[in-house]
Formats: structure tokens, sequence, C-alpha cells
């Protein structure tokens, strides 16, 4: 074999491998693109699992948080209860102690009851519904009876047997009452 064909084998053979080399780098960088696209398609189904999980977490969460806010309050409510109990049962043990006991010191021991149930309530919002000698409102009241009324007094609260509460501006418990009818003339 001669030189120069020795060399023309070896310049092919060189050539050869050279494709061979860029050939395999442009299958690698297809490789590369494709990845790519690959992690970009999104996987819906591990969204929803995902999206699914962190739902019922919020879902647990805020139920275990209910139920705190809940005891919470009844906690609350029930320390601004303690001293009207404890001024009833002071009261009730002076009773028994003192058969004969002034009849001022009883009526002291109802008004700090009132004056402690007060406060209590008005720091909830608590009020007393006014109903008496005006109109009836169902919406807050209930009738328990209705009773002959002269015409002026014609749909009128005449007596309130169970009183109503609102707790802010909402009606807590209606009023039971008994209104007025005036009589038909025939």
């Amino acid at each position: 074999m001669s030189k120069h064909k020795k060399h023309n084998l070896e310049h092919e053979e060189l050539a050869e491998e050279q494709l061979a080399e860029e050939q395999a780098q442009e299958n690698a960088c297809e490789d590369e693109q494709e990845t790519p696209a690959k992690t970009e398609e999104p996987d819906y189904r591990d969204q929803y699992v995902r999206l699914y999980a962190e739902f019922d977490n919020y879902r647990k969460r805020t139920e275990r948080e209910k139920v705190a806010l809940i005891a919470y309050g009844k906690k609350d409510f029930a320390l601004k209860m303690l001293p009207m109990y404890e001024v009833l049962l002071r009261q009730q043990k002076a009773l028994q102690d003192n058969q004969d006991q002034d009849p001022k010191a009883l009526q002291d021991g109802m008004r700090m009851i009132l004056t402690e149930l007060n406060k209590a309530f008005s720091a909830e919002g608590i009020q007393k519904m006014d109903v008496l000698g005006k109109p009836y409102n169902p919406e807050n009241q209930e009738v328990v009876a209705m009773i002959p009324a002269p015409a002026d007094k014609d749909g009128l609260v005449l007596d309130e047997v169970k009183m109503g509460f609102t707790m802010q501006g909402q009606v807590l418990r209606p009023a039971s009452v008994v209104v007025g009818q005036a009589k038909e003339e025939n």
C-alpha cells in the first residue's frame, strides 16, 4: 500500500470518527432537549393528589381550631359566671346560718348578683329586649296568649311571660308575650 493511499485511508477513518462524534453529540443534544420537554409536561395526577392532601389537612386543622375556639368561649363565659355563683353560695350559707336574717341583706345579695350578671351579659353583647307596650313583632317575639283589650291597645304587648334577649344585635331568645286584641263590634 502506498503512502498516499495509507494517508487517505487514515484521513477517511479520522473523518468517519469525527462524523460519529458529531452524530453522538447531536444525539446527546436531542436527548437533552427531549428531557426538559418531558419534565415540563405537567403531572396532573400528582398535582391532584397533593392538592387533595393539602385541602384535607386544611379541613382537619380548621375543625381542630373550631373546637378549640368553642371550648375557649365556654371557658371565658364560665369565668364570668363564677362570681355570681359565689355570691349565690354565700347568700345561701348566710340564710342557713341565720334564719332571722335581715331582708335588707338578702336584697343586697340579690343586687350584687344582678350587677355581676349585667356585667357578664354586657361584656358578651347580650341585652334584654324591651317589648312591653310596643307592637307585637313576630321576628323576635312569640305569642303565648291573646287577651281582650281596648282598641288603643290592639296588637300591643301587654305582658311578658318569658324575657327575650339579643346578642350582638341578633335574637338570642325570643320573648314570650301576651298580646292585646280589640273586641270585635257586631
